[in-house]
């Protein structure tokens, strides 16, 4: 049979932080002072591994001389329904009636391939048979490939049916174009907990069937943990626990936690719920987080009072999200979300049996789309929402200030570039903008790696603001178990936050920063850092002084 290139070969899995976006990309999304893993940019890279095409050009194998003359007269095109013979035959026009070679023959015949290709016909090509072209007549035969048979090997559990839907879909399609491919392999990489090895063989009968032999292995249960010190505030770690795909329906169920409660008392728990709702991906996802805390520092008033404040947040969402671009090398995801936030703070007069609370619940509908698009160089991050609050179904404050009915916008991005081999440069920036007077859980928050590396998390907020950062770094890679990379790191970041209405000073943050990251690149990650504020002095403290910090991440 005919010459051809190797399998199609790519590798498919689905990982926690290849899903994830930075955290820097919405501070709105969540409690803003919980830990926040330092992650290298690549950590947010697709893992898709990119496809292998057949290569351009197939022929038998000729008892012929690739210099044997030959005298065409005439070209038999067989097989094929997508382009009019007639057309194709124009490519062998120059070779019809004059002498050349097979190889020139050949080389026409590659140039259909070529367009198949170049057409996104992922598995079809055209090949001349064995064959001695007596009296000048050439056969050239078209094989539009497509998959007629599905081979899932591997103990995934119910979750096998899922994946038999998704390949169902490549069945479907005759001939396979490589949008559809990768759209649903890339789908089956989104399944939590799964991991595949797939192999297509380019078609080896003219009908162009071939099979999809997928390896498939299945983590029914993972864990994740991400915690920081400082030398301002004590250890505390985020841990998660996740229950992967235990049902046809590719669901994961995650609960997190924050421990310890610390100097502050903080409690925090989330649960988060997400499944497919259909085979073109789109999923439902549900949340609720549960937030307690005694800040240890008091409020003193102007007339000596002290106040004793205790904050209490409950968060509750529920969404879609559906890929409307699903590639090896990009994603776009658009979705609506409807959520809820109770918020409450308690301050307690200290030696007096009085309370003073201010509370706000809010009630609001969100559109969000979040786009990746990446190569061998170069990662391109980009994240935009509108959001619209209602004063009702339950939105209630007793701050009059407060907008019930908010209206506000979020755009942020990032980009990572390589350059002179282990160099990377990676810009970030975050825009908030809203012309209401916004309840605090809506209001943009800068500080820590929220672009401002030399203040605490929580050092600035307002009704709008932007941050931008960038950060050069350099990566020794490593053929180690344990220590796979080390990344050496210097960012500068600046950020400014308003407020519409409330009588609170502008914030103004910068900061330099020099770190060390280093990690197995697939595990566990490990950032030391170093990072001094240059514009407001840090809340926490009343200086500039540097701060430094340890952070671990770790997923299993």
């Amino acid at each position: 049979m005919r010459v051809m290139a190797s399998l199609l070969l790519l590798s498919l899995s689905s990982t926690a932080l290849a899903d994830t976006l930075p955290s820097f990309l919405n501070s709105n999304e969540t409690i803003r002072n919980l830990p926040v893993p330092n992650l290298p940019a690549d950590a947010y890279r697709p893992n898709a591994a990119p496809l292998q095409v057949p290569d351009p050009g197939a022929t038998a194998a000729q008892p012929l001389l690739m210099s044997t003359k030959i005298n065409l007269r005439t070209v038999q095109i067989e097989g094929g329904t997508l382009y009019p013979l007639n057309e194709l035959a124009e490519i062998y026009k120059p070779l019809i009636g004059r002498e050349s070679s097979l190889a020139d023959l050949i080389e026409a015949t590659r140039n259909i391939t070529r367009r198949y290709q170049q057409d996104g016909y992922l598995l079809s090509y055209a090949f001349l048979p064995q064959q001695t072209f007596d009296d000048g007549v050439a056969r050239v035969v078209l094989v539009e490939g497509y998959v007629r048979d599905v081979q899932i090997a591997g103990d995934v559990g119910r979750v096998k049916a899922l994946l038999e839907r998704l390949a169902a879909k490549l069945q479907a399609e005759r001939p396979l174009t490589r949008k559809t491919f990768e759209r649903y392999t890339t789908l089956m990489t989104r399944i939590p907990g799964v991991t595949i090895q797939a192999q297509v063989p380019p078609p080896g009968t003219t009908d162009g069937a071939t099979t999809l032999v997928a390896q498939a292995s299945r983590k029914p249960f993972t864990s994740t943990l991400s915690t920081t010190e400082d030398n301002r505030n004590g250890t505390q770690a985020l841990l998660g626990v996740s229950s992967n795909s235990q049902t046809s329906m590719g669901e994961q169920l995650s609960l997190s936690g924050l421990f310890p409660p610390g100097d502050d008392h903080e409690h925090y728990y989330r649960l988060d719920y997400n499944q497919f709702i259909n085979d073109e991906g789109a999923q439902l996802s549900l949340s609720a987080s549960r937030y307690r805390a005694d800040p240890g520092t008091n409020v003193l008033l102007n007339n000596g009072l002290e106040l004793k404040p205790h904050r209490e947040n409950d968060r509750y969402s529920l969404g879609f999200t559906l890929p409307l671009i699903a590639a090896s090398d990009e994603l776009l995801t658009a979705g609506s979300r409807l959520y809820a936030v109770n918020d409450k703070t308690r301050y307690n007069v200290i030696g007096y049996p009085l309370s003073v609370e201010e509370r706000t619940d809010i009630r609001a509908l969100a559109f969000e789309s979040d786009w990746r698009k990446v190569d061998a160089r170069q990662l391109r991050i980009l994240s935009g929402g509108v959001y619209q609050g209602f004063d009702s179904m339950g939105a209630h404050t007793n701050n009059s200030a407060i907008d019930l009915d908010f209206f506000r916008v979020r755009l942020s991005g990032v980009q990572s570039d390589k350059f002179l081999d282990n160099w990377q440069g990676v810009l970030s920036a975050a825009l908030y903008w809203s012309s209401d007077t916004l309840p605090d859980s809506e209001r943009a928050v800068f500080g820590g790696q929220n672009f401002g590396r030399g203040y605490p998390d929580d050092q600035a907020s307002g009704d709008k603001g932007w941050g931008v950062a960038y950060e050069i770094n350099y990566s020794f890679n490593r053929d180690g178990n344990w220590v796979r990379i080390l990344q050496p790191y210097f960012v500068l970041d600046r950020s400014r936050s308003w407020f519409n209405e409330l009588p609170v000073q502008a914030n103004n943050l910068s900061s330099a920063a020099v770190g060390l990251r280093f990690g197995d690149a697939k595990y566990y990650n490990i950032a030391l850092e170093a990072a001094k504020a240059m514009s407001d002095e840090a809340l926490d403290t009343f200086n500039r002084r540097p701060r430094y910090s340890i952070s671990f991440s770790y997923q299993l």
